[in-house]
């Protein structure tokens, strides 16, 4: 298969384990010509104990040892739920993220370790399409963070729509990243800290829904400063950036035993604004476009806005599709991968040059 332009396929199931997300754009792997159809399957109830229990085992695991025998069954889950949401969805090319399980970045010299669970071969079979896949491995193993990899196509997204000046494109997902381009150009990306993840993890653990719905739990709170100083004394926010994160890092719960439900609500907002307010304050940014599930809860951008000179803005003010980005950029990194294009880049994860990524595997005749 070798074309100019690929009407690609990307997948994305995020750390929040709410979902699939499917989206489909045409690119030559450099420049984005269009965009086509979405689509979203939620895990039922009991795939998603499935996939707990396998996060569950891997924070246990560590890369020690043979691997859990749950991380089979969830495989199992997640390709079959990949499978469903494509449906009747057609592409020349699919970008396949897998579901991370574990994910270890690289300290003090020592080579990180990542895994995304998810059979590329599977997904081949079952949808007559090729698959790329398996897209962290090659830049963890080559000394890299293994994330983030979504910012060059941040910046294909920004010479699309024509942005000029410093745009700082924010994904606010179970971990926040963030991509600085100048005037159409990625300049650098990172992990900030947490996202939604430890938000989520308080409110399910207060019994109180899945997440903070219009953020008016954290709205209703009071922010513990102490606390919140405490935690920027970890390891992660001691290190310089490029730096990546495993949501898991930033598992602080205990810390907000005996607050109420609304003040460790917005403590964890605030956490999360101020993560990503100090990686902004290394550089002066125009306007941060906020993608990721972050963006709905109006606690976090009001504290966003209050942190940071820029104009905060969602991806939706840019004409951006906020829920499908990720999907899209997987979709991407597919074509790119293809072509043998570099997907990382010393700037966005540290990785000691541009490196290309990502299994492929075609259909079985």
């Amino acid at each position: 298969m070798d074309k100019d332009i690929y009407l690609a396929l990307g997948l994305m199931s995020g750390t929040s384990l709410d979902g699939v997300d499917v989206a489909i754009i045409e690119t030559d792997g450099v420049d984005i010509f269009g965009f086509g159809e979405t689509s979203e399957a939620i895990f039922s109830e009991d795939d998603k104990q499935v996939l707990q229990v396998a996060t569950q085992d891997a924070l246990n695991w560590r890369f020690l040892g043979p691997p859990p025998n749950s991380f089979a069954q969830a495989e199992d889950v997640i390709d079959r739920a990949h499978v469903n949401a494509v449906g009747l969805l057609s592409a020349d090319i699919v970008g396949y993220h897998g579901q991370t399980i574990l994910h270890h970045p690289p300290v003090k010299g020592r080579i990180g370790q990542t895994l995304q669970l998810g059979r590329g071969q599977t997904l081949a079979d079952a949808l007559g399409i090729p698959i790329v896949y398996d897209l962290r491995t090659a830049d963890v193993s080559a000394g890299g963070q293994g994330a983030p990899l979504a910012p060059v196509y941040h910046e294909a997204l920004c010479r699309y729509s024509g942005l000029s000046g410093r745009i700082a494109v924010l994904n606010i997902g179970g971990v926040s990243n963030v991509t600085l381009i100048e005037d159409g150009r990625l300049q650098w990306a990172t992990d900030c800290g947490p996202g939604n993840g430890p938000l989520d993890s308080w409110i399910v653990a207060n019994s109180a829904g899945d997440f903070d719905r219009d953020g008016q739990l954290s709205f209703a709170g009071h922010v513990d400063h102490q606390v919140i100083d405490q935690w920027f004394k970890r390891d992660f926010f001691m290190r310089p950036v490029p730096r990546s994160a495993d949501r898991y890092d930033f598992d602080v719960l205990e810390a907000l035993e005996g607050e109420s439900l609304e003040d460790g609500a917005a403590t964890l907002a605030a956490f999360c604004a101020q993560s990503i307010a100090r990686d902004l304050a290394l550089v002066d940014v125009d306007r941060i476009v906020v993608c990721g599930g972050g963006r709905k809860n109006p606690a976090i951008m009001a504290m966003l806005d209050m942190h940071t000179d820029a104009k905060v803005v969602s991806a939706e003010d840019m004409g951006w599709n906020g829920d499908m980005l990720e999907a899209q950029a997987f979709a991407y990194l597919a074509v790119r991968s293809l072509k043998g294009l570099p997907i990382s880049f010393p700037s966005t994860t540290g990785a000691p040059a541009p490196i290309t990524g990502g299994q492929i595997v075609y259909p079985k005749v």
